[in-house]
């Protein structure tokens, strides 16, 4: 016969608190009053509902009402009892979380990146190589919170400990967690998860977002421990930039490029100049480079004259003497013509206004 599951069924109190102190699960006891337990959040006595087939044996408030916090409550002893007990009973006790290493220039890279330059890997340990005990509420070195679980080495006391929080109604504040100790938070929502642990030991989740960009909730997170270096030396990152190309003659040419974030190289050879700009956006980038050049190498150009304006419909910069100077109006034309042109005027007041400000972004010169 198939069995009915009813409406909260999961969350049915299958633990209680006996009276020697001790959690006892609900096959273990008598039916009725004479279990002689009582709830672990309340206190108050239990009755034993572990008779019958078709509902899930649990206890439930002699009273009638039951306590809100009375399933929590039991997960949480739950999770102390069980782990603790799983971790002094075996020779194994994992502890499983990704380990990255960082380009050395991670912190101090003037390339933008879409992503931190990293490579990850899995890392397991054994916590029983390091640890032999493990007791309930202790308190944290260094401070006066307690911890759910404390596992240490009784042949090797000045080992790091390593605390456990199970969390099953409330996180850890971010100032226990960060505290200098080394910490595995575990959420516990249900009895699988304490399985889970008991199971494949801590295995620290991983952030992954979802088609919608939300990231579910760790089960397992750790703090305080060494799980990163800045040791890679071969990472090589295809990095995106603005590049400015100054030549002899006064042309200039500004462009995105791409190049490998350890070979930054001259994009011609013929050129005398190349700034190339850490961003993959442009704006604002050529006004600011071509006074850069201009600094450098004082070359002419009608792009650096006063009379080298927008024109009066928009379509590009125009010459506004170029009847008197008897250049064409709006084709393509040889800017660095300004080597030789007697009304060329250095617009210095642009060349102030734009070295006085910054492009905003990093940039190396070549």
């Amino acid at each position: 016969m198939k069995k009915i599951q009813h409406k909260h069924e999961a969350h049915r109190l299958t633990y209680a608190i006996a009276n020697d102190g001790c959690l006892v699960n609900i096959d273990t006891v008598k039916t009725g009053q004479e279990c002689c337990c009582i709830c672990p959040a309340c206190k108050e006595p239990l009755i034993a509902k572990n008779k019958g087939t078709v509902r899930v044996h649990h206890f439930a408030h002699q009273s009638g009402t039951e306590c809100d916090l009375a399933y929590e409550s039991m997960l949480h002893l739950l999770a102390k009892e069980r782990v603790q007990s799983a971790f002094l009973n075996t020779e194994y006790f994992g502890l499983d979380f990704e380990y990255r290493s960082y380009c050395p220039n991670e912190i101090q890279c003037k390339f933008v990146r879409y992503d931190y330059c990293y490579t990850a890997e899995r890392k397991r340990f054994n916590l029983k190589d390091y640890y032999d005990s493990c007791e309930q509420e202790v308190t944290y070195d260094g401070t006066k919170r307690r911890s759910d679980l404390k596992l240490f080495s009784s042949t090797t006391p000045n080992r790091p400990p390593v605390y456990i929080e199970f969390c099953v109604t409330h996180a850890s504040d971010q100032e226990k967690l960060h505290n200098g100790n080394k910490i595995i938070e575990c959420v516990i929502e249900d009895e699988s998860d304490i399985d889970k642990i008991i199971r494949n030991g801590f295995v620290e989740d991983m952030h992954r977002c979802d088609e919608y960009g939300q990231a579910p909730q760790a089960k397992v997170q750790i703090y305080g421990f060494t799980n990163f270096d800045y040791n890679n030396n071969r990472l090589n990152t295809k990095i995106e930039f603005s590049r400015y190309v100054l030549f002899k003659s006064g042309k200039t040419r500004c462009y995105q490029d791409y190049c490998n974030c350890k070979e930054l190289k001259k994009s011609n050879p013929y050129s005398i100049y190349d700034v190339c700009f850490h961003t993959p956006v442009a704006f604002g980038i050529y006004e600011y480079a071509k006074y850069l050049g201009y600094d450098k190498f004082h070359i002419p150009n009608c792009l650096l004259c006063k009379n080298y304006v927008d024109s009066y419909n928009g379509i590009g910069k125009i010459c506004r003497l170029y009847k008197y100077l008897q250049i064409p109006k709006y084709e393509d034309f040889d800017t660095s013509r300004a080597k030789d042109c007697r009304c060329y005027t250095f617009n210095q007041e642009e060349h102030d206004q734009m070295m006085q400000g910054s492009c905003g972004a990093p940039f190396d010169e070549i």
